[in-house]
């Protein structure tokens, strides 16, 4: 029985989407249809993928392997797809990056490496590092690339989804809000709220959390993620901040996170370039290669 690349396609989307709705919606299928073609491939295969009525989508064993499977090829074969189409497309020698997360380069670093490994010729320009608003810049043609969660000047940008993310609540094991199932705004009225230098009116937990909740607390601006947390485990405030930094921190015990809301805070992740980049090849490696590392 030979697998398909659509299948390894079809069965991956299935993972970042979630869900089967959300998969035919990106891969420009009817719902139908790919039902069709997943049972058509677990008849093929003799084995279910993943368990039916489950939200989000849960893969069985057999489904893992081939998840494992699509990992590897589907990169590579994207990689390939952009050297075959790198004869058609001006050279690019230097990709000029900013990000409006501190948080990013996390995982970005990493992404960076391995971009860099398949474009060795390619220098990617992250000296200006962080920007709370690198969007002007990127209109001006002073960068090329932007890691965001804001949407802005969507009529002269592109806007390329790479990934979901839950923000949290970080506060120190004894903190009296620790042992709530949730917070809510008025949870943090009189808080100390511990940040990385940011306008308040520009961090996702004042637009898209407190909002106009009253707010008689204190901030405090923190350059650094490591001083951060140090300072949320001394119990001297608290933080929000993406569950992918956290998760290390709190199974070490230091700190405890707690979701914003009944049902969590949840925050897009965009790579913004101009409409005209869209679909150059290098652009797509470096879009692909950041979801690629986040997924692991």
């Amino acid at each position: 029985m030979m697998i398909d690349i659509k299948h390894l396609k079809t069965i991956a989307t299935l993972k970042d989407t979630g869900s089967l709705v959300n998969t035919a919606r990106e891969l420009f299928l009817t719902q139908s249809a790919l039902s069709h073609q997943i049972k058509d491939l677990e008849n093929k295969l003799d084995c279910q993928l993943f368990e039916r009525k489950t939200q989000p989508v849960r893969f069985t064993p057999q489904g893992m392997l081939l998840l494992e499977l699509a990992s590897e090829v589907l990169p590579k074969v994207e990689a390939t797809k952009c050297r075959l189409k790198e004869s058609l497309n001006q050279p690019i020698s230097q990709l000029k990056l900013s990000v409006e997360c501190h948080a990013c380069f996390h995982w970005l670093l990493p992404t960076i490496k391995e971009f860099n490994n398949f474009w060795p010729d390619i220098k990617v320009d992250y000296e200006q590092g962080f920007s709370y608003d690198a969007i002007p810049e990127l209109l001006n043609d002073e960068l090329d690339i932007v890691l965001t969660s804001d949407i802005r000047e969507p009529e002269h940008l592109e806007y390329a989804h790479v990934f979901d993310f839950k923000l949290k609540l970080i506060v120190a094991p004894d903190h009296e809000l620790a042992k709530k199932a949730y917070v809510t705004a008025l949870d943090l009225k009189d808080e100390t709220i511990i940040s990385y230098p940011i306008p308040k009116e520009r961090q996702d937990i004042f637009k898209h959390f407190i909002q106009n909740a009253r707010f008689d607390g204190t901030l405090k601006s923190v350059d650094q993620g490591l001083l951060i947390f140090q300072l949320v485990s001394a119990g001297m405030g608290v933080a929000a901040l993406p569950d992918w930094l956290v998760t290390p921190y709190e199974s070490q015990g230091l700190i405890k996170s707690i979701p914003l809301g009944a049902l969590g805070l949840s925050r897009p992740m965009y790579l913004a370039m101009k409409k005209s980049m869209k679909d150059n090849p290098v652009y797509r490696h470096f879009l692909n290669t950041c979801k690629q590392s986040i997924s692991r």
